[in-house]
């Protein structure tokens, strides 16, 4: 009677080992996609901030371009990061770049394709 007892206490022992290996890899694996789940959100957020700070450069390089036809860029710090901008010009035709670097090093571009000829046409305007 002792052994079959035994029996069932090594069947309750082991189902209850596999189960809870089995509870232990699912939170396991929720635990990590969570994770996993917040530092692409965070990827992503940065991403956007990197993004509207090269526009806002850009936008900035338009005005200045404006004013200034000897406009050159330049690179300029913010709070938000930092950008760089280079002009490079054929005649009228003018090509403004602004390349921007947020905090954990997440960089976007800018490209602004203008024609300036005594006012400022935008061309095209696109990341890349």
């Amino acid at each position: 009677m002792k052994k079959a007892i035994r029996k069932k206490g090594y069947i309750a022992f082991t189902t209850f080992l596999i189960l809870s290996a089995v509870v232990l890899l699912a939170g396991t694996t929720l635990a990590l996609l969570s994770i996993f789940q917040v530092q692409q959100s965070l990827a992503g957020e940065k991403g956007f901030s990197a993004l509207y700070l090269a526009e806002g450069c850009a936008t900035d390089a338009l005005l200045s371009s404006f004013y200034d036809n000897n406009y050159a860029g330049g690179s300029e710090t913010v709070p938000e990061g930092s950008c760089t901008i280079t002009v490079s010009k054929v005649g009228d035709n003018w090509v403004i770049t602004s390349t921007a670097t947020v905090a954990g090093g997440y960089t976007r571009q800018v490209r602004v394709n203008i024609l300036r000829s005594g006012r400022i046409q935008i061309l095209s305007w696109k990341e890349i």
